[in-house]
C-alpha cells in the first residue's frame, strides 16, 4: 500500500510538474507596472526580468507593461479586470496599500493574488547638488521660516511619499507643501530642473543621479543608516522620530489557477535568488533582501493597511 501510494503521488508530481512547463512554455507573461517608466516599480520589474532571462529559468517570455496614472488605480483596474488569466503579473507597492484608503480608488491591493514580496524598500529625503540644504535641520528651518511654501515632491497622493512628507512635518513641527507625480523618474527631473525643493526617493530612484553629482541623499528612513549607504545618516540618528520601510511585491489577477500561483511563486523565488538580483539589483539599488510568499505576503499588506489607516487618519485623509 505504501509504494502504490508513493507511485500515485509521484505520478501527480509529475503531472504537476508538465502542468507548469506547459504553462511556462505557451504563455507571453504580461509584467504591469501601475507606473512610470524610471520609477522604483518599474526598475523592480525590469530587473526581475532581467534575472529570470540571464538566467534561463523559464522559456516563457516577459513583456514590461507601464500603465500609469490615477495614483496606480489605472494599471491596478487593467489587472483586476484580467480575472482567472494566469499570465499576467503586476508589481505592488506600498502607496497602492495606502490610496484607497484615502477614497483616491476603490482596488485594494487585497483584491489581487498575493504572490510574493521579493524586497523591502525604504525612502531618502533628496536635494539637487545646487540646494542650499545642507542637512534635515537646514530643510526644517526653511519650513519653519515659510510655512507651507517650501516644496517636497513624490510619487503620487495618500502614497508613502505623501505620508512620508507628513512624518517628517510632524518630526520637525513644520508644515510642507507636497507635490504628487506619477512616478519616481518624473519626481526626480522635476527635482533636477529645480521645480521642487526637495524630494522623496527610493536608492534605485537617485543613486545614478548621486553618483552622478547631481543630487544629494541628506537622511533615510531606516532606524539605523543602511551599509550600502555609510555616510546618509538615518532620520532617527539625526534625532526626528521617522521610520519608514516600503513594500515592493508581485501580485496576480485575481482567481489565478493554484498551477499558474505555485509555478509563479517557484519562479519568483529562483530569480530572486540569483546574482542578477542579489548583486546587480539589490546592491546595486540598494534594497533589503525579503521574500515573502502567499499567505504570508497577505498578512503583510494587511499589517500595512492598518499603518496607512491610522497614518491617514492623522493627515485627515481616511475617507474608506
Amino acid at each position: 500500500m505504501y509504494f502504490k501510494k508513493g507511485f500515485r503521488t509521484g505520478l501527480i508530481s509529475l503531472a504537476m510538474v508538465l502542468v507548469f512547463a506547459g504553462f511556462a512554455c505557451a504563455e507571453t507573461i504580461e509584467f504591469v507596472v501601475p507606473w512610470s517608466a524610471g520609477g522604483g516599480s518599474d526598475t523592480m520589474a525590469r530587473f526581475l526580468v532581467k534575472s529570470i532571462r540571464d538566467n534561463k529559468l523559464t522559456d516563457a517570455d516577459f513583456v514590461v507593461a507601464n500603465k500609469p496614472g490615477g495614483n496606480g488605480q489605472i494599471g491596478s483596474a487593467y489587472v483586476v479586470n484580467k480575472k482567472g488569466r494566469d499570465n499576467v503579473w503586476m508589481t505592488l507597492s506600498s502607496g497602492q496599500i495606502s490610496v484607497p484608503l484615502a477614497g483616491l480608488g476603490k482596488i485594494k491591493a487585497t483584491d489581487f493574488t498575493a504572490l510574493a514580496q521579493i524586497a523591502g524598500d525604504v525612502n531618502l529625503l533628496v536635494v539637487s547638488k545646487d540646494s542650499p540644504f545642507k542637512s534635515v535641520a537646514d530643510v526644517a528651518k526653511a519650513a519653519k521660516a515659510n510655512p507651507g511654501k517650501l516644496n517636497v515632491g513624490g510619487s503620487a497622493t495618500a502614497a508613502e511619499d505623501h505620508i512620508c512628507t507628513y512624518l517628517l512635518g510632524k518630526a520637525t513641527g513644520t508644515k510642507m507643501n507636497y507635490t504628487a507625480f506619477s512616478g519616481g523618474g518624473e519626481v526626480m527631473s522635476n527635482l533636477l530642473g529645480g521645480h521642487i525643493d526637495v524630494a522623496w526617493a527610493n536608492p534605485n530612484e537617485c543613486i545614478g543621479q548621486v553618483k552622478g553629482g547631481l543630487a544629494r541623499m541628506l537622511a533615510v528612513t531606516t532606524e539605523d543608516r543602511l551599509a550600502l549607504l555609510p555616510d546618509v545618516p538615518s532620520f532617527k540618528e539625526l534625532g526626528y522620530n521617522m521610520v519608514f520601510w516600503q513594500v515592493r511585491g508581485v501580485h496576480g489577477p485575481p482567481n489565478m489557477s493554484k498551477e499558474s500561483i505555485a509555478w509563479s511563486v517557484d519562479l519568483l523565488k529562483k530569480a530572486t535568488e540569483t546574482d542578477t538580483w542579489q548583486k546587480e539589483y539589490l546592491t546595486g539599488k540598494v534594497l533589503t533582501s525579503r521574500f515573502i510568499p502567499g499567505a504570508d505576503y497577505t498578512k503583510v499588506i494587511k499589517e500595512n493597511e492598518e499603518m496607512f489607516r491610522e497614518a491617514l487618519g492623522s493627515m485627515g485623509l481616511l475617507k474608506e
